[in-house]
């Protein structure tokens, strides 16, 4: 792509974790609007069940981190008082749901789940799991901080019924981890990957790439160790530098970012080396091997996105969010958690559940969703046949009255994406701007009022 194309369209986007974005959420939407949506869950939207259980605590804060977090609690039954409430939180929630729904997902993120002692956690995978039954393929995943975790504490995780395990690496430079304060692996990561695979699991390194001293060369380096390790995914997230939502990351400005040439140069040599390896590209920073689940759903054109990241439309349950600040995906809602322990404490003693603000979807919203989604996961999609099956019957995208027609064009003439028969498909060089083409059918977006969003690269 010319330089002038990729200057036009680097600008700041939505990531469309969820649609609509979060930013959007208000306190509108109360406890008593997700208790009576939990209710509606059960007849409408997915039968899955999926929990989200957010432990917000770190032994040390990262200065990149975009996460909910807050260092390990002075207070000595801290940790158990936390863990005590979120199981609180999930009886309530379980006495709406009907008893015969099963799960599907299972999400244990972060802050650092594996800042906790492993007891804890699995505490509350033994209270979940007890209460509903698992369907055949559910998939039970956990966030691990591989700088927190020795040997008996690998040993502990492996004998819970987690079946992967996903490791925040984010750099092998140990430089690079120094400058943005993130703690090494404790044990080698090229271990670690083979004790879960002995265990017949699956494993993901996740890696951030445009951080101070890092360079196209060095990140390469770090994607060929990462492939050597022959993990099932290896995960490239894109650094989001948003200091006016996250102060800490103002440090790392002090240190030197690198510039939008550097960080598609690292995302250009880290697809060359893991596609190179054998790795497919999955989604926006996702490279994963052919026998992947994230892979065959690729293939099948079903492959699917929530706030825990991509999985197969058979796995994609409702998400139901336990602790601080966790958000709960219903079929036509969203709730956010109270964001402060206290205050979430507090919410959980009045009988209440502990919900902040949220957001109830509109037809068109809910159609949008579904067209966003599929673009961004699959890079292609066919809005008309979207909207047949939201009983919307129209000809043609003109007739989808949301839809920015001619930001749509533009994208079409700069080589962003092909329109064939109604069906819209994502050009294999700008994937990096498939959030671009996506926000061409948010009712929401103003490329004028883009505070609070990130860009591509």
């Amino acid at each position: 792509m010319s330089q002038d194309i990729i200057d036009r369209y680097n600008i700041p986007v939505p990531r469309y974790t969820s649609y609509p974005p979060a930013n959007l959420f208000t306190s509108d939407y109360t406890s008593t609007s997700y208790r009576d949506d939990i209710i509606r869950s059960n007849i409408h939207g997915a039968s899955g069940l999926s929990f989200y259980i957010h432990i917000p605590f770190c032994r040390r804060i990262c200065s990149y981190c975009a996460c909910n977090k807050e260092l390990f609690p002075a207070q000595r039954n801290g940790i158990e008082t936390y863990i005590d409430y979120v199981i609180k939180e999930f009886r309530m929630i379980r006495t709406h749901l009907d008893p015969m729904r099963k799960i599907s997902q299972i999400h244990f993120g972060g802050g650092s789940p594996t800042a906790i002692p492993i007891h804890f956690i699995e505490k509350v995978l033994t209270e979940i799991t007890s209460a509903f039954a698992l369907t055949p393929e559910a998939e039970i995943a956990i966030e691990c901080h591989p700088g927190y975790l020795g040997q008996e504490e690998w040993n502990h995780l492996l004998r819970m019924p987690f079946t992967r395990y996903s490791l925040g690496v984010q750099d092998f430079d140990d430089n690079v981890l120094k400058a943005v304060r993130r703690t090494p692996s404790k044990l080698p990561v090229k271990e670690i990957v083979e004790m879960i695979h002995a265990q017949g699991k699956r494993v993901n390194l996740d890696f951030i790439y445009g951080l101070p001293l890092q360079t196209p060369e060095g990140f390469g380096d770090t994607i060929r160790k990462a492939v050597a390790c022959r993990p099932d995914r290896l995960v490239t997230f894109s650094y989001a530098h948003v200091p006016w939502i996250h102060s800490i990351q103002k440090e790392l400005e002090i240190l030197g970012l690198p510039d939008m040439k550097a960080k598609k140069s690292m995302h250009e040599t880290a697809t060359l080396i893991a596609t190179s390896a054998g790795y497919e590209v999955i989604g926006l920073d996702h490279f994963v091997l052919k026998d992947d689940p994230l892979y065959i759903a690729l293939r099948e054109s079903t492959l699917h996105r929530n706030f825990q990241g991509y999985c197969p439309k058979e796995i994609s349950g409702q998400v139901y969010a336990l602790g601080v600040t966790g958000i709960s995906q219903l079929e036509g809602s969203y709730a956010q958690n109270i964001k402060t322990i206290p205050e979430y404490y507090a919410s959980i003693d009045r009988g209440e559940l502990p919900t902040h603000i949220g957001y109830s979807l509109s037809d068109d919203e809910r159609l949008a969703r579904d067209i966003i989604n599929d673009l961004m996961c699959n890079y292609k999609s066919s809005p008309l046949d979207i909207a047949s099956r939201h009983g919307r019957e129209a000809d043609s995208l003109q007739e989808i009255n949301f839809l920015r027609h001619q930001d749509l064009k533009m994208m079409i003439r700069d080589g962003l994406c092909t329109l064939d028969d109604g069906k819209i498909t994502i050009n294999p060089s700008a994937h990096l701007f498939v959030r671009n083409v996506a926000a061409t059918f948010d009712l929401h977006y103003d490329p004028q009022k883009t505070v609070g969003y990130s860009k591509p690269i």
